[in-house]
């Protein structure tokens, strides 16, 4: 006898189709995919009028960033759920937020680890920054000892901290707690060590933009908005403009193919950089680079949000900036869809532009944000939404093979979303700890209605069930 069967909904399989059939379950793994199933089932799920996808992969995450690790991930782990996401992999680094320690990975990812332990509600795994010399060092017992294959970069560390100031003293010291230097002779060490390891599928993140035209672009910014020729977000988009993305990308991705160091760019944000990752794909063949977006860039405006809620790095753009992510990612330049997800409170997220904490929570939105922008309103086929959701993140950070697809042997890590399901998003309705989203008051349409981790359901119908645990993926799997 089955465990489990989801039977009556249109399963999308990525790179392949939607196809009519039926999902068997035992022991956590799927064990029949079929029109239809005959054999008895201790459980059925009848998912009419819904779509039955992988299990969402959301590997732009940040755990513990502005609260303590072990109760964000709960929470956050929660709204992760809700979203119909059954794995996350989470960024972290040393340095201030987070543990605000500057301790070597070796004493402090045990340390992460320990406090992740029956935290999560959905699998996860973490992807590192190394900061120091040190941990550039570490790289290879971080792959061989601890299955982490992802690592970042943040190109702006180089004089700014997370919240767009110049600290008075050097970012190094202030900011990331540390007497190295961070910069791109630091960036060349790090992708020399990720390059030696990529045959166990490691890779290296890059938050794409120059904090040297910033500080130039900023200081026209806080004028205009301060003579109010601007709103919020359209100022902070000057602030950290595309131009800091097209050069940034540019120096990342010459040093990548130099070294041959396989690379992800992170939630790019506009025309000119998406299309300048496209001339470089075009033009170098042999280059391994990856490009994510956002399902808040994919879906919001930066004249379409009130005060400072929706500041994030690279900021929110204009329509023009969000078209051409969708043209791109209708053309195959855009890989992965991610959230970044970073929850804070609105006391924490602060009242005033230049200083407000960046980031915001937005796992929960991403399903329904990306199927309404993408499926119903600009008819994206659904197995290309689902694959770049699914498929492409588990392939790009080492979880494939049991996470980001509908196969015989797979985890049982299922999303029944309803398509005709529209509403229009609360922060009070949300299972974040966070307190505000500027997605306040838009429609979406197309919500997850029940999720399951390895033939368990974790979420259904507005509820997160206690009692099954994530656990933590160590890579490649």
């Amino acid at each position: 006898m089955l465990d489990l069967v989801v039977k009556s909904g249109k399963v999308v399989l990525p790179h392949v189709g939607v196809i009519d059939a039926e999902i068997g379950v035992e022991s956590g793994k799927i064990k029949i995919i079929a029109k239809n199933i005959e054999e008895k089932a201790e459980s059925i799920i009848n998912a009419k009028d819904c779509i039955v996808t992988p299990g969402i992969v959301d590997s732009h995450f940040h755990a513990g960033i502005y609260r303590p690790l072990a109760q964000d991930a709960k929470s956050e782990s929660s709204s992760a759920a809700s979203g119909g996401v059954t794995t996350v992999l989470s960024y972290f680094r040393s340095g201030k937020n987070y543990l605000n320690s500057s301790e070597d990975y070796s004493q402090l990812f045990p340390k992460v680890l320990e406090q992740s332990k029956n935290s999560f509600k959905v699998d996860y795994g973490y992807n590192l920054a190394p900061i120091k010399k040190k941990h550039v060092n570490e790289i290879d017992e971080l792959v061989d000892k601890y299955g982490v294959t992802t690592f970042k970069f943040y190109m702006f560390y180089k004089g700014l901290n997370l919240k767009s100031e110049i600290p008075g003293a050097s970012v190094e010291k202030e900011y990331l707690l540390s007497d190295d230097k961070y910069d791109l002779g630091h960036l060349w060490s790090i992708m020399k060590a990720v390059q030696q390891k990529k045959e166990k599928g490691a890779r290296l993140s890059i938050h794409a933009e120059e904090y040297e035209l910033i500080r130039i672009f900023m200081e026209q910014a806080r004028k205009e908005y301060s003579d109010g020729k601007v709103n919020a977000m359209q100022a902070y988009s000057m602030a950290r403009p595309p131009e800091s993305e097209k050069v940034a990308i540019r120096e990342a991705a010459t040093m990548a193919q130099l070294l041959g160091c396989p690379i992800n760019i992170l939630h790019v944000s506009s025309r000119l950089a998406i299309e300048t990752i496209a001339e470089i794909k075009k033009q170098n063949a042999d280059i391994d680079l990856m490009a994510e977006v956002t399902a808040s860039h994919l879906s919001l405006t930066n004249d379409s949000i009130n005060g400072i809620v929706g500041k994030v790095n690279p900021p929110i753009r204009s329509n023009d900036d969000k078209e051409a992510l969708w043209k791109a990612l209708r053309e195959g330049f855009v890989d992965t869809i991610a959230s970044d997800h970073a929850c804070l409170t609105k006391e924490q997220k602060g009242t005033e532009l230049w200083s407000a904490e960046n980031g915001y929570g937005a796992t929960e939105l991403m399903v329904p944000g990306v199927l309404s922008e993408g499926f119903f309103k600009r008819d994206v086929p659904l197995e290309k939404l689902i694959t770049m959701l699914t498929f492409n993140p588990a392939k790009f950070h080492a979880v494939s093979g049991r996470k980001g697809n509908l196969m015989i042997g797979y985890d049982a890590d299922i999303a029944i979303i309803d398509m005709k399901k529209e509403k229009r998003v609360k922060s009070s309705d949300l299972h974040s700890a966070q307190d505000f989203t500027p997605f306040e008051n838009i429609n979406l349409k197309g919500w997850p209605r029940t999720t399951i981790l390895r033939g368990n359901v974790v979420y259904n119908e507005g509820e997160v069930y206690d009692g099954f645990k994530g656990e933590f993926l160590k890579r490649p799997l």
